[in-house]
C-alpha cells in the first residue's frame, strides 16, 4: 500500500463522499485494569450529526498519510495464519461485519489484553465499505465501480479526566465553576491500525496498516501480541544508526557540508516518495552517492556500503524517519537554525587560529527578538543626486 492508495481511501472517508459506505460503529471504554465497558455497536444511521462528524475526524486521524513515519504497513507472521492466529481471527470479524455482538465483544477482549496501558482510554471501530471506481488512462474516475473494498478502522484514543473549569454560564450572564466528573475522549488517537490494506486497489488481507501517534513510542504490545507483526524500528533507533554510520566512516573527517547535503537528499526522496508507487528506502550504495555529491573523497567511500551494513544490518531505513525539516548548528551558548534551502549560505572557516562561522546575508538589515535591524559597517545606498545643469 503506497501514499497513492492510502490517499485515495482516507479522501473516500467521510459522510458526504460518493463511494464510501460506513455501516456499523462500535464504541468502548478501557478501564485501567484492562476491562471493557460501555460496550455498544450501533448503525451509523443511529448517530446524530454532531457525533458523527467527531467519529470521523476521529478516525480519520489513523488514515494517516505520514507513510514510514507515523504510518506503516506490517506483514503477519507465519502464526497469525493458524487456528487461533490473528489474521484468521481478524478475517471472521471482517466478515461479521460488526453484526454479530459476541464476536466483537472477543474483538474488544483481545485487543484490550494486547495494549499495555496504565490509563483508561476508548476505542472508536468501524466496519465500512468503498465502491472502487474505475480510473482511465490519465488515472481519473471513470464510471462506476466493479469492485468493493471492505475494511476494518479501528482507533484507540486517550482520554483526560476534567474535574473542574471556569466557565461562562449564558443564562446568568456571569463566570462561574463548574464540576464536571465525565472522562473526557481525545479527538486524537494514541494509536489505531487498518485492516486490510488497499494494494492495487484491492483488498490485501496479508498486511496491515499500523499508525501511531508517537513514532518513538509505537505500542510494542498492540503490534506483537495483538497483530502478530514483527515491529519495526522507533524512528530514534533509526536516526541513532544513520549517526554511527556516518561517524564510523567519517569521524573527524564529517563536514557541515556532507550532513546539509545528505539532509538535503533526504529531503528530495521524501518528496518524491509522496507520489512514487514504490517509495525509495535508504540503502548503503543510495548513501554512498548521496555522499559522493557532498564532495567526501573516494578512499573514504569505497567502505559505506560496508559500514552501513556492520551499523544498520541488514535492513534499510526510511528517509521519512531521518530528514530534518532545517539544519541545526549547536554550540553551547548559541543554536543556529538554517533553512534546508538556505545551507550554502553557511561556511564554517579557521581565521587567525580562530573556529568562525560565517554567514552569506542577502540585504543589510536582519531581525533580533523582533526587531529590525541593520548590520553594522553596512553603507546606505549611494544616493545618486540629479546632475545640474
Amino acid at each position: 500500500m503506497n501514499r497513492k492508495e492510502l490517499s485515495e481511501i482516507r479522501n473516500h472517508f467521510g459522510a458526504e463522499a460518493r463511494y464510501f459506505t460506513m455501516d456499523r460503529v462500535l464504541t468502548a471504554f478501557v478501564d485501567s485494569e484492562r476491562n471493557v465497558r460501555a460496550f455498544k455497536i450501533r448503525k451509523y444511521t443511529e448517530l446524530t450529526g454532531p457525533e458523527s462528524e467527531i467519529v470521523f475526524e476521529t478516525m480519520k486521524k489513523v488514515l494517516n498519510c505520514n507513510l514510514g513515519k507515523q504510518s506503516t504497513e506490517m506483514a503477519f507472521k507465519n502464526h497469525a495464519y493458524g487456528e487461533d492466529g490473528v489474521q484468521t481471527f481478524l478475517a471472521r470479524v471482517l466478515t461479521s461485519e460488526f453484526r454479530d455482538e459476541e464476536l466483537a465483544q472477543a474483538y474488544l477482549d483481545k485487543l484490550a489484553k494486547a495494549v499495555d496501558s496504565d490509563e483508561s482510554y476508548a476505542i472508536l471501530a468501524a466496519y465500512c465499505q468503498y465502491d472502487t471506481p474505475r480510473k482511465n488512462k490519465m488515472d481519473e474516475e471513470d464510471g462506476d465501480s466493479d469492485t468493493v473494498f471492505r475494511y476494518l478502522l479501528t482507533a484507540l484514543c486517550p482520554i483526560a479526566k476534567v474535574t473542574s473549569s471556569l466557565v461562562y454560564d449564558t443564562f446568568d450572564d456571569a463566570i462561574l465553576r463548574q464540576e464536571n466528573k465525565n472522562a473526557v475522549i481525545s479527538k486524537a488517537p494514541f494509536t489505531g491500525f487498518l485492516y486490510p490494506v488497499f494494494t492495487d486497489r484491492a483488498n490485501d488481507v496479508h498486511h496491515v496498516l499500523y499508525y501511531t501517534k508517537t513514532p518513538n513510542e509505537p505500542c510494542t504490545n498492540l503490534i506483537e501480541h495483538f497483530l502478530e507483526c514483527e515491529p519495526e524500528a522507533t524512528m530514534i533507533a533509526e536516526q541513532t544508526g544513520m549517526k554511527q554510520v556516518l561517524d564510523t566512516l567519517l569521524g573527524d573527517d564529517l563536514t557541515y557540508e556532507a550532513v546539509a547535503t545528505v539532509n538535503e537528499k533526504l529531503n528530495q526522496i521524501v518528496a518524491k516518495n509522496k507520489t512514487d508507487e514504490a517509495p525509495t528506502e535508504l540503502t548503503g550504495r543510495i548513501l554512498k552517492r548521496m555522499l559522493s555529491e557532498a564532495g567526501v573523497p573516494e578512499e573514504k567511500l569505497e567502505r559505506t556500503e560496508t559500514v552501513f551494513e556492520s551499523c544498520v544490518g541488514n535492513t534499510t531505513l526510511k528517509p521519512e524517519r531521518l530528514v530534518l525539516p532545517k539544519t541545526t548548528i549547536k554550540t553551547p551558548e548559541i543554536v543556529v537554525n538554517v533553512k534546508n534551502e538556505a545551507k550554502d549560505k553557511v561556511h564554517l572557516e579557521t581565521r587567525d587560529g580562530r573556529h568562525v562561522m560565517v554567514i552569506d546575508l542577502d540585504d543589510a538589515m536582519i531581525e533580533v527578538n523582533g526587531y529590525d535591524l541593520r548590520v553594522p559597517g553596512m553603507l546606505e545606498p549611494e544616493i545618486i543626486k540629479p546632475v545640474e545643469e
